[in-house]
């Protein structure tokens, strides 16, 4: 009994519709151990009063050649064991009998033949409307036909096994009971025929058949279950698989962005350190210029000392006959304006000698000229001395007078570029050791400085040569806004 129920398990899943397409770059798991189990879970009519058809009860499609020679394979095959049981049956009753079976006999067999014929040739295609009520009304049909029938048994089988997978215990019970109820029937027409009193063999047939029908209904039940199972497991595997690919696509995302930010980052880095290079480059060759220009206003400085030890020197050489007193008069004036010399000399050899021609030095009373050629201009300027005047100026180092006159230009320059109009106060001041040029202007909306909307662009760099002229004395300088005010302020050694 087991050889139909074996061959119906067998070819009821190859031909079944896949419950999902797979996921591409992802195989699905158990596919290769269990190709045939991943059937649709789709819904077939129910019987009435029944519910809805398991998972595992979907019909397979009939479009496919390999469908129909299955089919074709099932009804031959039930067609060949239905006959071989009935001739092994109808042998027994002609043993029985002496060849001289009873008409009544002969009859039913050849009707057992026609039956079993039938059902062999209609459970083949009948696997095309598994999953419809038709088809589970013809199932219980062929079940209960295979209880009137020997022939029709290998159909019956296929049949109660098709039912058990739709795993619908009202279902397998109605089963249970028709094929039961027939194989009743059978044995009351058998006894009829043979003119005979049903004995035990009765009980031994319901018994036996059902068994046979139970364990096709169970096996069903059982392929069905595992053929739902697996395919839960793959529509799991399949959904896992298809978040591990958004996830792999969000992380390959983010790698992306991040490298992206990265690159940005690197970019911008770059960019700043050339931006500080180019600003480097720009406040070196400022401070490079401002060098050769203390450098050149240092050498005319010294030159002047020497040339005053020259005379000096050239006088006492060629007058013998001064007296003492003079010559050592005339040995101080010597002796002052070569240590004046050596120190401007010492503060030439920081810098370079450019190739500009020489230019007249200024002296103290040039600090006032500056102011007034910024009054002549329509300019604003004041000058205030504190703690010492033009004449105590004049007889420090020229270098001091220089650097004073270039830094004060520098400030009345700034001062008409970033705040015209604005009132520039100037004051030059002795505190201690120190010579303190301050200057101050006021900020306002009217007169917009520093780094507020409306000023001039400005790179900086007359303030940077400001401070690295004072640094060269020395001092140092230093700028910024003060509440209400921009102020600069320089300072060189006493």
């Amino acid at each position: 009994m087991p050889v139909p129920t074996r061959a119906d398990a067998s070819v009821a899943e190859p031909d079944a519709p896949r419950s999902a397409a797979p996921v591409p770059d992802a195989p699905t798991p158990g596919a290769t151990a269990a190709p045939a189990s991943a059937t649709a879970v789709a819904p077939a009519p129910a019987v009435p009063g029944q519910g809805a058809a398991a998972p595992g009860a979907a019909s397979p499609s009939p479009g496919r050649p390999r469908a129909w020679l299955i089919a074709a394979g099932e009804s031959l095959g039930c067609l060949a064991t239905g006959l071989f049981i009935l001739l092994i049956t109808f042998g027994m009753v002609l043993t029985e009998f002496d060849d001289q079976p009873p008409t009544a006999l002969v009859l039913l067999t050849g009707v057992d033949l026609l039956v079993g014929a039938l059902a062999a040739l209609v459970i083949g295609p009948l696997r095309f409307l598994s999953a419809t009520r038709v088809g589970t009304v013809l199932y219980l049909v062929i079940a209960t036909l295979a209880g009137f029938s020997t022939c029709g048994l290998p159909a019956g089988l296929i049949a109660l096994h098709r039912l058990g997978r739709k795993r619908r215990t009202g279902l397998d019970l109605l089963a249970v009971g028709l094929l039961t109820g027939a194989t009743i029937g059978l044995m009351a027409l058998d006894a009829a025929a043979r003119s005979a009193s049903p004995g035990f063999s009765w009980v031994v047939a319901v018994v036996l058949t059902l068994a046979v029908g139970t364990t096709a209904l169970v096996l069903g039940r059982l392929s069905g279950t595992r053929t739902a199972l697996v395919a839960s497991l793959r529509s799991q595997a399949e959904a896992a698989d298809r978040e591990r690919i958004a996830a792999d696509r969000a992380r390959t995302a983010a790698e992306q962005a991040r490298e992206s930010a990265e690159l940005a980052r690197a970019s911008a880095e770059r960019a700043r350190e050339a931006a500080d290079q180019a600003r480097a480059s720009a406040e070196a060759r400022v401070r490079a210029e401002e060098r050769t220009a203390i450098a050149r206003d240092m050498h005319d400085s010294v030159s002047h000392h020497l040339a005053a030890i020259a005379m000096h020197a050239g006088a006492m050489n060629y007058r013998e006959d001064l007296p003492p007193e003079q010559l050592r008069r005339i040995a101080g004036t010597v002796r002052d304006a070569a240590q004046k010399a050596n120190g401007e000399l010492r503060q030439v050899l920081l810098a370079l000698r450019s190739a500009d021609g020489p230019q007249p030095l200024p002296t103290a009373p040039a600090l006032q000229e500056i102011v007034d050629d910024a009054r002549a201009r329509g300019q604003d300027v004041s000058l205030t001395w504190e703690g010492t005047d033009s004449s105590e100026l004049d007889q420090r180092g020229r270098s001091t007078v220089v650097a004073l006159s270039r830094m004060l230009g520098e400030m009345v320059t700034n001062a008409a570029k970033h705040s015209p109009g604005a009132p520039l106060t100037l004051t030059l001041a002795r505190r201690q050791q120190r010579l303190v040029l301050t200057a101050r202007n006021p900020v306002s909306d009217e007169h917009p400085g520093g780094d507020q909307e409306g000023a001039v662009p400005s790179t900086g760099h007359g303030l940077i040569g400001l401070q690295e002229r004072a640094r060269l004395l020395g001092g140092d300088a230093r700028s910024g806004c003060d509440h209400d005010s921009f102020e600069v302020e320089a300072w060189i050694p006493w």
